[in-house]
């Protein structure tokens, strides 16, 4: 029994999935982790990728890959991760000129949001962009 129970933490730890960072895993820091290790790249995925990422639900998402694109770009273009709801909007549309200036061709699902303060009436400030996308 005693060798049982010396084995087991073993085994387990041998049958846990290695999450490796990726910015759509489903785990947070993995997809942190992908956030911060954009930051050194220099690929036109990653970018957008960190751009996509300016309109996530999870603060500290927003957070680093703001601060990503920084050190890649040297400007956030007036984006803030805990601005209003309308802020980021706003921000976000810039960010999506900006790679649109570079040349780079944007994915289908990346398009410009309404800015106005009040598209986002009865809304909470912190929620993501894209709980208003699809309003009637």
């Amino acid at each position: 029994m005693a060798i049982l129970a010396t084995l087991a933490p073993l085994l387990v730890a041998g049958c846990l999935p290695d999450i490796k960072p990726g910015f759509d895993s489903p785990a947070p820091n993995a997809r942190i982790d992908a956030i911060v290790n954009a930051s050194s790249l220099n690929d036109t995925e990653s970018l957008i990728k960190l751009v996509e990422k300016l309109r996530s639900p999870a603060p500290a998402e927003r957070m680093f890959a703001i601060r990503s694109l920084q050190i890649r770009t040297g400007q956030t273009l007036g984006y803030d991760h805990a601005a209003e709801h309308w802020q980021r909007i706003s921000a976000y549309n810039r960010w999506l000129d900006w790679l649109t200036n570079q040349g780079i061709t944007l994915p289908d699902t990346m398009t410009r949001q309404p800015e106005h303060p009040e598209s986002s009436e009865g809304v909470d400030d912190k929620q993501p962009m894209e709980s208003n996308t699809n309003q009637d």
